[in-house]
């Protein structure tokens, strides 16, 4: 059953403000963090594929950039998702350049992922997908914090021109007033590299569950991840108070 964003919760609105760097005049200006709109929904996912795909450990990996199965694969997967209104996009104030985005979903314990992996052809996708379920598996977060559903983060990017002006940490911090109001207590995430995993800190998220890549290589899932740029993977959940 997929979600459907309640009529109650207006769509389009912003979500969150800060101030941070402007990398173009070092200065510090305002940015917000809002829904992304429906018309930028398939350049948020471009910017995805071509911007997170290659730096994101995982995929880098395991060659995701020349294995165009899978890319097909994820940009349909990542289509699908964007009609749940759920992904957040960062803007400079008075620019419509996206600065960074968050696409989420709604992770239903009551919906299995299981059947997904059957219908994967994609090599990489396969093998990333098959670490995230046991990994998802592990973390155990509707039974950890007794939840049926919780807001789930399908990737997070900073667009290289804005690295390091902490907007990724204001991107995970801006899911907490989208949680309140879709009525939900709980988000987690699968954080796969030191820059994701450390904003997540930042905003407060806490570790539930952490493996090393060599150890999904020896051991189930057997999914070996040569060369991998980043040594742990980190399973890493924020419940509101």
């Amino acid at each position: 059953m997929k979600f459907t964003r309640p009529e109650s919760v207006s769509f389009p609105q912003v979500w969150w403000k800060f101030q941070a760097k402007d990398p173009e005049s070092g200065q510090i200006v305002d940015y917000r963090i809002e829904d992304c709109p429906e018309d930028r929904f398939e350049e948020a996912v471009n910017l995805m594929l071509n911007y997170f795909v290659p730096d994101e450990p995982m995929n880098n990996s395991l060659g995701s950039m020349k294995d165009e199965v899978s890319l097909s694969e994820m940009k349909a997967f990542w289509m699908e998702t964007m009609p749940q209104k759920l992904t957040l996009v960062c803007f400079k104030e008075g620019c419509s350049e996206i600065c960074g985005l968050n696409i989420l979903e709604i992770s239903d314990k009551d919906e299995s992922e299981k059947d997904h992996l059957k219908e994967l052809k994609g090599k990489s996708l396969r093998d990333i997908f098959k670490a995230f379920l046991f990994l998802k598996a592990k973390a155990d977060a509707y039974n950890r914090y007794n939840v049926s559903k919780y807001l789930h983060g399908l990737g997070l990017l900073t667009m290289p021109k804005y690295r390091g002006c902490g907007i990724a940490t204001e991107l995970l911090k801006a899911r907490f007033p989208l949680m309140e109001a879709l009525g939900l207590s709980l988000t987690g995430t699968l954080f796969t590299g030191p820059g994701s995993q450390a904003a997540a800190k930042r905003a407060g998220f806490t570790e539930d569950f952490a493996v090393t890549y060599e150890s999904l290589g020896k051991e189930y899932p057997f999914v070996p991840f040569p060369n991998i740029s980043w040594p742990v993977v980190k399973f890493m959940c924020y419940q509101l108070k």
